[in-house]
C-alpha cells in the first residue's frame, strides 16, 4: 500500500510513471479496498476462534462436571450398599430375619449367613475411636 501511495504522490507531482506503475495506481483503491476487507475477515476468524476456545472451554468444564456428579453418585451407592451390608453384621438384625419379624422378611440361615459372609469381606471394620 506505501509503494501504491508513493506512485499516487510522484504521479501527482507530474513525475512520468512506467506502464506497470500506472496501473498499480489505477488499482489502488480496490487494493485498499480488498485490505479493508481482508482486515475485517482477520477480525471475524478471530472472532470465531475465540467463541469456538470459549465453546470448548465450557464444554469441558461440563463433562468434568457430569464425570464428578457420575463419581458422587456411584460412591453412593456404594456407601448405601455398605451401610446394609453391615447392618446384617448385628445380632438383633439377623434375629429379625431369621424370624421375619420387625419389617423384615424371612431368610432361611444359608442365605443370612452368605450375606453376613459378604458383609464381612466387602465392608472395612470401622474403628469407632477415630
Amino acid at each position: 500500500q506505501l509503494k501504491l501511495e508513493d506512485y499516487k504522490d510522484r504521479l501527482k507531482k507530474g513525475e512520468a510513471l512506467n506502464q506497470d506503475q500506472l496501473e498499480a495506481v489505477e488499482k489502488y483503491d480496490e487494493v485498499v479496498h480488498n485490505l479493508e476487507f481482508a482486515k475485517e475477515l482477520q477480525k471475524t476468524f478471530s472472532g470465531l476462534s475465540q467463541d469456538l476456545l470459549k465453546a470448548q472451554k465450557k464444554a469441558q468444564r461440563r463433562e468434568s462436571l457430569l464425570k464428578l456428579e457420575a463419581e458422587k453418585k456411584k460412591l453412593r451407592t456404594i456407601l448405601k450398599v455398605q451401610y446394609v451390608l453391615q447392618n446384617f453384621t448385628q445380632e438383633h438384625v439377623q434375629k429379625d430375619f431369621k424370624g421375619g419379624v420387625n419389617g423384615a422378611i424371612y431368610l432361611p440361615s444359608k442365605e443370612l449367613d452368605y450375606l453376613i459372609r459378604f458383609a464381612k469381606l466387602t465392608c472395612p471394620e470401622r474403628n469407632e475411636n477415630l
